[in-house]
């Protein structure tokens, strides 16, 4: 009965996916613009969406994992 480290991984993925899939649509709209007068396709913006939502799932897989390391 060891599966149980494994299913308690399975939530947190899901959810580090579906904020990826948000930040992802986030940054297809940043990067349209549709709604200024003169859109400008600049490929800066959702390079920091992305990255700060990476940064962001990266420290907190982190502190998950010191945290695991730490229980018995």
């Amino acid at each position: 009965m060891n599966d149980r480290p494994q299913k308690l991984w399975r939530p947190f993925a899901i959810l580090a996916a579906g904020l990826m899939i948000w930040a992802g649509l986030f940054a297809l709209g940043a990067f349209l613009e549709s709604g200024a007068a003169r859109p400008r396709h600049d490929y800066r913006k959702p390079l920091i969406i992305l990255a700060t939502m990476g940064a962001f799932l990266a420290i907190w897989g982190v502190a998950l994992w010191l945290r695991s390391r730490r229980r018995p």
